[in-house]
């Protein structure tokens, strides 16, 4: 086995815990081969774990266990993929949801991949080429366990720092797209489009508040709409919806999602728009919403537009808040994995401070059970969605 060393220094937050492997923090890593099976060492010859190496575009592998004698084999992943099928066992006895992560990175025991189920289909998604190198046993694992309906395998590798995406069906013949329950709520779902499924399960809450409607709130605005769940979930909790997104194929999405639901589109508003653009035209009209929900992209390209959301969100809340209705609500949600969520609240309290308004903060949400993280890798609790009321 061979052994990577830390440089001088850099050593200390691998010794607090952190497990993934950063390539500024190696010595050298010229000769290092993705997938290989590496010791991990402090710059004074001192373990600190095994680690699988996995060229990732943020990491350049994962320590997967402090135990110098545990062998990373076969037994070793078959017993992290079945340990993760058990803990979902409640999600698999719920009749009102389908639709879940099954395997969740380091979070449940190897970092770079994930599998995820939607009712009985498994989307599996690698990283890097060298978790690839095990897939066949990740695949015979899951169809020994579970023997599920059918299997998609998603590939993310990096090549001279361009992400390339391919989707490949491994086994059944069922025709895409499906739907899936969740909160009882029907979705549409596509596992052989490339990235984008149509629906994000790590986002399950957020919808299943929307559905329970605590705010009462009559009027929804939905921005970056994507395939529109936010406004199928909020229209199922008594809402009408306006969904926005600049992506021309939103609109068929989004009506999908309301016929699968059998949900009647009359009222419900679709605008293929730029963001900013989209809020200075309803603003010159005067139109107002009781709710607001905005879940930007962490970057995007318009044209010659470029979108950061470190940058840009603030300038999004306000401009939403021209629209908002009195004592309205304002549903933040951010996706960056190098902002916390304590950067997030802060970002937003300086600009409604900024603005002159008062709120009160009625919900904070992050990812769902599903999606466990570990105190090794702070990166993996990337989501943070930020509930406000904004009083007037």
């Amino acid at each position: 086995m061979n052994t990577i060393q830390l440089k001088k220094g850099h050593e200390r937050p691998y010794v607090n815990g952190q497990l993934n492997v950063d390539r500024d923090d190696l010595s050298d890593d010229t000769f290092l081969k993705d997938g290989e099976i590496v010791k991990v060492e402090d710059p004074f010859g001192k373990l600190i774990g095994i680690a699988m190496l996995s060229f990732e575009q943020k990491t350049r592998g994962w320590i997967l266990t402090h135990d110098p004698h545990e062998p990373i084999d076969d037994k070793f992943i078959e017993k992290r993929i079945k340990n993760a099928i058990e803990k979902r066992t409640p999600l698999y006895n719920q009749e009102d949801t389908t639709a879940f992560r099954l395997f969740n990175e380091i979070g449940d025991g190897i970092g770079g991949f994930t599998v995820d189920n939607y009712d009985d289909h498994l989307l599996i998604t690698f990283y890097s080429r060298g978790i690839y190198k095990i897939r066949d046993l990740i695949i015979k694992t899951l169809m020994v366990e579970l023997n599920p309906n059918s299997i998609t395998e998603q590939t993310r590798f990096s090549d001279q720092g361009k992400l390339e995406v391919k989707n490949r069906r491994i086994t059944g013949s069922v025709e895409f797209p499906i739907t899936v329950l969740e909160s009882g709520v029907k979705y549409s779902v596509h596992l052989d489009e490339g990235p984008m499924t149509r629906l994000f399960l790590d986002q399950r809450e957020t919808r299943k508040a929307l559905v329970q409607n605590a705010y009462n709130a009559k009027s929804f605005l939905n921005m970056f709409a994507y395939s529109g769940t936010f406004s199928v979930a909020a229209n199922v909790g008594g809402m009408m919806t306006t969904s926005v997104d600049l992506a021309k194929r939103s609109r068929d999405l989004i009506t999908e999602n309301f016929n699968v639901g059998n949900l009647s589109m009359d009222g419900q508003n679709i605008y293929i728009m730029e963001a900013f653009e989209y809020l200075s035209y309803v603003a010159r009209k005067k139109h107002h919403f009781d709710a607001i929900l905005m879940d930007p992209p962490s970057f995007a390209r318009s044209g010659k537009k470029v979108f950061k959301v470190e940058r840009d969100f603030p300038k999004l809340i306000k401009e939403a808040l021209k629209v908002l209705k009195p004592n309205g609500y304002l549903i933040l949600s951010q996706n960056l994995e190098s902002m916390t969520l304590t950067q997030f609240k802060k970002q937003i309290d300086r600009t409604l401070a900024e603005t002159g308004q008062a709120y009160t903060l009625i919900d904070v949400k992050g990812l769902p059970k599903d999606f466990p993280t570990v105190k090794g890798y702070k990166n993996g609790k990337y989501l943070k969605v930020v509930t406000l009321q904004i009083h007037s």
